[in-house]
Order: structure tokens, then C-alpha cells, then sequence
């Protein structure tokens, strides 16, 4: 019997076309973004509706960077998650390889317990942590948001890096062990470089995420020297009329560092995500 060989041929119009159509839906908000802070707030209610930015880019932001805080907001949500970015993943790692490795009683149970506390409100903890911080003297200072964001964000690390280390064979720390590698060289020359591209994808997003949370840093910075790039943005929406345009403006310029950071470390992100994915 004659078994008809089948090639592999070339995707249809079709594909193309459904391609061109997700990645329109995907990236027609950031073009109404851009669109809308480009704007006057009087062109933004008129019809018929401007496709087209009419002020100049330059002008526009270079205005808008002139007389707003961002800069300030900027530079502080820099520090903010930074700081919690290498505090969360400096010791979640070594956390998650304890939990990945060694035996010891309770471990399942206390496994669930780091990923219990993620499934409490942020919005129950706030009050309670706002009474503690303020006895210590912590509200209306970066410090404090620091300790708040990487305290909430350590368990979301440790359970990512856990998945890592599972994905990892054995047989490298036997083989180590028995050339006389002891544990701590064993984590630090051989399973972090392995591990890299997981550890950057862990703290990517908690970058991410401590860079655009609100609450917390709403209920524990009142100084407007502190704030936040979410706590001044919001500040634009008053009681009876809201510069769209100069939110819109604003939200640009607080992206572009998010996007920059996803460009850089686009490869390795992707990588780390499915790193754990499958245990080998």
C-alpha cells in the first residue's frame, strides 16, 4: 500500500490575517494612550473623533515633564521596586531551594502556608498594617513601603523559585557532592547560572507588580514628595472634571520604563516562565 508523504506547508491567508487582527486588539489601547495625551482636553469631547494627534510629541510631554511631579514619582517608584525587586528575590531563593531540597516536618504544610497568605485581601491587611507602622514611626516613608511590598511579595517568590529548583535534576548536586562541592557552592555556582533566567523572570514580575500597586502605598504616604507613580496619577481625577489628557500623558511616560525593562529581558523572561513548567 502507497503512504503519501505530508509536508509541512505554509500557513494560509487565514493565519495571517487572524494574526494582524490579535495583534491590532493588542496594541490599539497603547495607540489610544499615546492618541488621547496628545490631545487638548476640548478635542477629546468633539466630534468627529481625532484619530490623529494634533500637538507635537515633544512639546506635549516636554510640557507636561516641565510642570507635573513625574520625575519625583518616578524616581520613588524606582526605589520603591527596586529595592523590593532585590530584597524579595535575594531571599526567596535560597527560601525556595530549602523547600525544593531538604526534608524536614510540616514541610507540605508550611509550603501552603507561604502561598495561604496570598489569598488574603490587601484591602483587609491595610488597616492592621497601617496601626503597627505607625507606631513604629514607618507611614509617609519609603521604608516602610519597602518592608510592606516585599514582605507581601516574598511568598509569590518563594513558590516561583520553588518551581525552578523542582525543574532541576538531582543527579547535578549528587555529582557535585561527590567531587566535594559543599551546599553553599553547589547554589551559587551551579544552580544559580542554571537558574538565571528564572530568577529574572521572578524579579521582572515583582518589579512589575510593586510598581503599579496602589493601595498600600495610597493609605501609608500622605507626603506629596513620596508619592507614588499610581498615587499621583490618581490625584488628577477631581470631584467634577478630570484632565484625561494629562493622565493619559502621565501613564505614557510610566509604561515606557515597564516596556524598556520587558524589551531587555524579553528572552530570558519568556525562558524562566516555562523553566518550571516541566520537572526533569
Amino acid at each position: 500500500m502507497r503512504v503519501k508523504k505530508l509536508h509541512a506547508g505554509r500557513p494560509g491567508a487565514g493565519i495571517y490575517i487572524l494574526l494582524v487582527l490579535v495583534c491590532f486588539v493588542a496594541l490599539f489601547p497603547f495607540y489610544w494612550l499615546i492618541n488621547t495625551s496628545l490631545q487638548s482636553p476640548e478635542e477629546l469631547f468633539k466630534l468627529p473623533i481625532h484619530y490623529f494627534p494634533t500637538n507635537h510629541l515633544f512639546e506635549a510631554y516636554g510640557e507636561y515633564i516641565r510642570d507635573s511631579s513625574i520625575l519625583v514619582w518616578l524616581k520613588n517608584t524606582l526605589i520603591v521596586s527596586g529595592t523590593t525587586c532585590v530584597i524579595a528575590t535575594a531571599v526567596g531563593t535560597p527560601a525556595a531551594y530549602a523547600l525544593s531540597r531538604f526534608r524536614f516536618r510540616l514541610k507540605t504544610a508550611y509550603t501552603f502556608l507561604i502561598l495561604f497568605t496570598q489569598m488574603m485581601s490587601a484591602a483587609f491587611l491595610c488597616i492592621p498594617i497601617y496601626m503597627v507602622f505607625s507606631t513604629l514611626k514607618l507611614t509617609n516613608n519609603l521604608l516602610g513601603l519597602i518592608i510592606i511590598y516585599a514582605c507581601t511579595m516574598l511568598p509569590i517568590s518563594i513558590w516561583f523559585a520553588k518551581g525552578f529548583f523542582d525543574a532541576l535534576p538531582v543527579e547535578l548536586e549528587e555529582a557535585a557532592r561527590v567531587d566535594g562541592a559543599s551546599t553553599l557552592n553547589i547554589f551559587f555556582r551551579i544552580l544559580l547560572p542554571l537558574l538565571r533566567p528564572g530568577i529574572i523572570a521572578t524579579g521582572a514580575w515583582i518589579f512589575i507588580a510593586a510598581w503599579d500597586e496602589y493601595l498600600y502605598a495610597y493609605t501609608m504616604i500622605s507626603d506629596q514628595t513620596l508619592w507614588t507613580n499610581s498615587v499621583g496619577l490618581a490625584s488628577y481625577i477631581g470631584q467634577y472634571s478630570t484632565p484625561w489628557d494629562q493622565i493619559m500623558t502621565g501613564a505614557v511616560l510610566v509604561t515606557l520604563p515597564v516596556v524598556f525593562l520587558f524589551m531587555y529581558f524579553q528572552r530570558h523572561i519568556v525562558s524562566g516562565l516555562t523553566a518550571g513548567s516541566v520537572k526533569g
